[in-house]
């Protein structure tokens, strides 16, 4: 029996051009599910507003091409979860975001969860923008950002992300210390990884904490194989399909392929209409 494919878009672990499936997914990965990465066409970091703008485009042309490709399912590996409502309205296969999957898991672990992320609070736009969109606000107690923005503009992305994954013991105790004060003076009683990049330290951060730690990463990933293997998707009727021909768009705009000039005419403004 041939597995079911699982494309996960966004290794989490981007740093010196890894392309391969990250361990901590592998090894959990049952026997019937084959975790594979899918690769993007235009890669942006979502520094700000804008660029989380193009990162859903980004996220929605890797996810369709995925489909296009045979994928059983698409995993989103990023807790920004971009695309995901637009994935789900685009595709007849089911799309799991690691941000929604990891407050839902939560949620259900405990009544008051904080985000700890090694990001800084510039980001915060991220974390405002799914706590609301999950309907997580009375859930989500805080958010608490391990690096100042000074420190991200100081190095990079991938310096924190390569520190993750060599078990930096100062960047683990910054973390460590973040979630206990989520948890001493926010109420916390459950603690959820704010980016998929910390998967590498999840266990070793859960072992020093008196609350449950919930991985982003392997939470959405697991999350998505269980949909497959129950056989259900997203509601169309909470995620309707768009107008037929549509679905080229996002592919169109990266390409740089001239599209019709003609407007889409409302179906309810009769502005316009003889």
């Amino acid at each position: 029996m041939t597995p079911n494919k699982i494309a996960i878009i966004g290794s989490g672990f981007r740093s010196r051009g890894i392309v391969t499936v990250p361990r901590e997914i592998s090894e959990i990965a049952g026997p019937s599910c084959s975790p594979q990465l899918q690769a993007f066409r235009l890669n942006v970091f979502p520094a700000t507003p804008f660029d989380r703008s193009l990162a859903v485009m980004a996220h929605i042309d890797a996810g369709i091409i995925a489909a296009t490709q045979g994928a059983d399912a698409v995993f989103l590996n990023t807790f920004g979860d971009y695309g995901l409502a637009e994935l789900r309205s685009a595709l007849a296969i089911p799309v799991v975001g690691a941000g929604e999957s990891a407050m839902l898991v939560a949620s259900s672990l405990g009544r008051r969860f904080s985000i700890v992320t090694i990001w800084p609070r510039k980001l915060s736009f991220i974390y405002d923008e799914r706590i609301g969109a999950c309907g997580m606000s009375r859930r989500c107690v805080s958010v608490r950002y391990v690096l100042d923005d000074a420190e991200l503009e100081a190095g990079s992305e991938n310096d924190s992300v390569d520190k993750l994954r060599q078990g930096n013991v100062e960047l683990i105790d910054r973390v460590v210390e973040a979630a206990n004060i989520a948890v001493r003076r926010d109420g916390a009683d459950t603690i959820v990884f704010g980016c998929t990049c910390m998967s590498p330290i999840a266990d070793r951060v859960a072992m020093r904490l008196s609350v449950p730690v919930v991985d982003a990463a392997r939470t959405g990933y697991l999350y998505a194989e269980t949909l497959v293997r129950l056989g259900v998707r997203q509601s169309s009727v909470a995620y309707p399909q768009p107008v037929a021909g549509r679905i080229g768009a996002v592919s169109a705009l990266i390409d740089g392929t001239p599209q019709s000039d003609a407007a889409d005419s409302c179906p309810v403004c009769p502005v316009g209409s003889s």
